[in-house]
């Protein structure tokens, strides 16, 4: 009952930034064929009870369309196989960006130009209609503010370079876009491929350490005071443990590597309006503050995040975005720099 209630309020305070009247300009025939689906079945790599839930009850406060939750985990082998068997059980999802090429190239998804990706940017939707981004994260450096004096905080990342912090910083093992080759990759694109292989190169002498985990562990071993310093940190992560008490403070160091929550509707899905419809909605201003009033940050430029400042437009930093195409062109390249420099260096 209680969880309900904090569904409640969470949408209650989106509808009121969002307007009374706000509504997605979803095609009014599209939303009478959803509601004759009365079902849509999304697999989301959000956090279920953080956004997840309070998304689906709002949606379907404003349908009447059950949403069925559905996990994530292995998305592309479980809808491989379930292309392979002709039963498509998932009509809608959402992953953090480095499978989206894969799922395209093996003909899993459908193109939808849905009319709310108008409004965004270039990096955060697909040309083709494949994708669009509804959630944006900046993996920036954070450090223990118990363990580093104002006057020691690193201000480039020239200074992580410095002696003092040799052994004393950590990231998570991801070896996706989720982890250390987003950061590689921020470094060759925006220093160039020669100062930022150099860079790298010397970086790799400061023996960082590898947390098993994403970037939440890594981030946990700094508020613990394992280390003093994280290097690829999500800035909200940080903010709401600040907000809870914990000595953690990340740094405007840019550019940051910037990555987004894909969506994407699949194909041959039982419920392909629903999923259309659903789809609308999370890029909504609705939906976005929804997902806004549950800490993350919206991928809509028109939709500030709960704490502004997390967002480069209002944060004043700038960052490198990661975009689901370099799955495949750039990931093997800077997976194998850190393999090769931090991992059996």
């Amino acid at each position: 009952m209680l969880q309900a209630k904090l569904w409640a309020a969470v949408i209650a305070a989106a509808l009121s930034l969002s307007g009374a009247g706000a509504r997605a300009d979803s095609d009014p025939a599209l939303i009478e064929a959803a509601k004759a689906e009365g079902t849509v079945t999304w697999a989301s790599g959000l956090i279920v009870n953080q956004a997840v839930r309070p998304v689906a009850a709002a949606f379907e406060k404003k349908y009447g369309i059950h949403v069925e939750i559905a996990t994530a985990d292995n998305l592309l082998l479980r809808m491989t196989n379930e292309a392979s068997a002709g039963k498509p059980t998932i009509d809608i999802f959402d992953n953090a960006g480095d499978t989206i090429s894969a799922m395209r190239a093996a003909d899993l998804i459908v193109p939808y130009a849905s009319p709310e990706t108008a409004r965004y940017r270039p990096e955060h939707k697909d040309a083709e209609n494949y994708w669009a981004s509804c959630c944006v994260f900046f993996y920036t450096v954070a450090i223990n503010t118990d363990m580093v004096k104002p006057e020691d905080e690193p201000k480039s990342y020239e200074d992580l370079l410095d002696p003092k912090w040799k052994d004393k910083m950590v990231w998570q093992n991801n070896e996706n876009f989720a982890g250390p080759p987003s950061f590689i990759g921020a470094r060759l694109i925006s220093m160039g491929e020669e100062a930022g292989t150099a860079y790298l190169e010397k970086l790799a002498k400061q023996n960082i350490t590898r947390v098993p985990g994403n970037a939440r562990k890594a981030l946990d071993q700094v508020i613990l005071g394992q280390y003093p310093l994280a290097i690829t940190a999500l800035n909200h992560h940080v903010v709401i443990s600040a907000n809870q008490g914990a000595p953690i403070k990340w740094l405007k160091i840019g550019p940051v590597a910037s990555t987004a929550e894909t969506v994407g509707l699949v194909k041959g899905a039982a419920h392909p309006n629903a999923a259309k419809l659903l789809f609308d909605y999370l890029l909504s201003t609705e939906g976005q503050n929804v997902l806004r009033e549950a800490n993350y940050l919206p991928a809509d430029p028109n939709v500030p995040a709960k704490v502004p400042e997390l967002k480069p437009e209002q944060g004043g930093f700038t960052a490198v975005p990661i975009l689901p195409s370099m799955n495949q062109e750039q990931l093997p390249k800077w997976l194998e720099i850190y393999k090769r420099l931090f991992v059996a260096g």
